[in-house]
């Protein structure tokens, strides 16, 4: 909900599909045009991968949350490597994201959220390296330089 009111144009979002078979999440992240995606079974995450590269290729701007997930643990998890490849495959520049006090108002397992500040930092865009060896070698560099710009902003400490 801060992404939405904080971006400056149209986004949809990425998320794991497990968040259709929740009434509100799948209510919420449907009218924001959301693009499911399967994190587990190898043939569905290829399929959807190659869906959100011709989404990108035809200008859509996706949002990806790397960490994959909230959980009660303070720290930024580590990331996965999909919207990287993503990034990487078609080109595409990925603009990291740091956001700083959402855990203290919104506590995992809970709906309500406490008073508290938000802030948002917005990174450079970071562009798919033209020389690396190979997409994942791309991948792999755009997810550590998304990495060090939101650990120095998040506020969390580093639990990779």
């Amino acid at each position: 909900m801060v992404l939405v009111a904080a971006l400056p144009e149209q986004f949809s979002f990425v998320a794991k599909c497990e968040l259709r078979d929740q009434f509100i999440p799948r209510v919420y992240l449907r009218h924001l045009g959301t693009e499911f995606v399967e994190r587990f079974a190898a043939h569905e995450s290829v399929q959807d991968a190659r869906r959100l590269e011709v989404a990108l290729r035809a200008g859509r701007a996706l949002v990806f949350f790397p960490e994959g997930m909230f959980t009660r643990v303070p720290g930024l998890q580590p990331f996965r490597m999909g919207a990287f490849l993503v990034a990487a495959n078609t080109g595409i520049p990925v603009v990291p994201v740091a956001i700083c006090g959402t855990r203290a108002m919104l506590r995992d397992g809970q709906w309500w959220p406490r008073r508290g500040a938000i802030t948002i930092t917005f990174g450079a865009p970071l562009l798919p390296i033209a020389d690396a060896r190979d997409a994942f070698d791309a991948a792999v560099r755009l997810r550590d330089d998304a990495r060090v710009h939101i650990l120095r902003h998040c506020g969390e400490p580093d639990s990779q």
